[in-house]
């Protein structure tokens, strides 16, 4: 039998090789996520086949890829070619706290994958690879593509679901009597933070096509204090409120529009207001992180985004009549960066 070597750190070749074959990775687990393998499936093994019938697959084509990744950890393989689910395979559950499903579908979306096709280009002009793929702004795409938009605001719900949690333990909210979650989707950031302060007032704010398909029972809970209202935030956001919240939208974005945003917020900040930006902040550890492979798929889909520093922020800030109070870690790779009045 041949040796198998599993330390591919210690040989370069093998490591890069390991590397380069990260689309087959993505492939594989956002194919078995579109089909919906994981809702067939449960800690007890299963046979290939039935796991297939169930989900319309071609099961020797499934078990190859269920095969590969169960090296990965994704599930437990038992004679007889039977599968179970690993907790990392719960994940791809659709109704999974915390569920992976919807990124893992949006990540083998052809709107993403396609602009993948023009990085090179990228690297060479700086240009994101959406624009060149389709001539138009990523979020000006999906507009076009209600299918691939609901996948990618499931996803986006799915993450401000954990998100919030994350967030309503790490951070005080003290003091704050009413705030805005600006460009908060359908509400689960939102929502989460409500519920864990009963005496604070909310207001979702995002463009009108997204408010519209707020689940009915998002804000369960926090009624008589919610309030929706709909708007572009580079053209308003909404008045008395005393804190602004946005999680992941300022990645999205390039600086100057950053500005926008942020100095429509001062405006109508009072003097002991603040702005909660939760996102993830890029240290000067060389090791891998989270927030250097978001920051990636920042430089390929958005026009000017990034995941940003300390000091980036605190530029971004000051340059929008705020300053950079504090930086509050949670227990995901999420921060609530707090700017206050300059």
């Amino acid at each position: 039998m041949a040796e198998t070597r599993t330390d591919n750190a210690a040989d370069p070749q093998l490591l890069l090789g390991q590397l380069l074959f990260g689309k087959q990775m993505t492939y594989c687990l956002s194919g078995v996520a579109r089909l919906g393998v994981a809702d067939h499936m449960s800690g007890m093994p299963m046979a290939v086949e039935d796991i297939a019938a169930k989900c319309g697959a071609h099961a020797p084509s499934l078990y190859r890829v269920m095969r590969m990744l169960t090296s990965m950890g994704v599930f437990k393989e038992a004679p007889g070619k039977r599968f179970a689910l690993t907790p990392a395979g719960e994940l791809l559950k659709s109704d999974a706290p915390g569920t992976m499903r919807y990124f893992a579908m949006m990540f083998g979306d052809e709107w993403t994958t396609r602009a993948y096709e023009h990085f090179t280009q990228c690297l060479r002009t700086g240009e994101d690879c959406v624009s060149k793929a389709y001539g138009k702004h990523v979020f000006d795409l999906l507009a076009e593509r209600p299918e691939q938009l609901a996948t990618f605001q499931a996803a986006m719900t799915s993450s401000s679901t954990m998100a919030g949690r994350a967030v309503a333990n790490a951070y005080g909210f003290d003091g704050i009597e009413r705030i805005a979650d600006v460009g908060g989707g359908h509400g689960a950031l939102l929502a989460a933070v409500l519920r864990r302060h009963p005496q604070m007032q909310g207001v979702l704010f995002d463009l009108p096509a997204v408010v519209s398909g707020v689940p009915k029972d998002q804000f369960t809970g926090c009624e008589g204090r919610i309030e929706i209202q709909s708007g572009s935030f580079f053209e308003r956001v909404p008045n008395g409120c005393d804190a602004y919240m946005m999680k992941h939208i300022i990645h999205d974005w390039s600086d100057e529009h950053c500005r926008m945003i942020l100095k429509l917020m001062r405006e109508k900040l009072p003097k002991h207001g603040r702005v909660l930006v939760c996102e993830m902040v890029v240290t000067g550890d060389p090791g891998p992180s989270p927030a250097k492979l978001l920051d990636i798929e920042m430089l390929v889909m958005t026009v000017g985004g990034k995941e940003r520093t300390e000091a980036e922020f605190a530029e971004l800030f000051a340059a929008s009549g705020l300053k950079l109070n504090r930086i509050v870690p949670t227990e995901r790779p999420l921060c609530v960066i707090e700017a206050v009045p300059a």
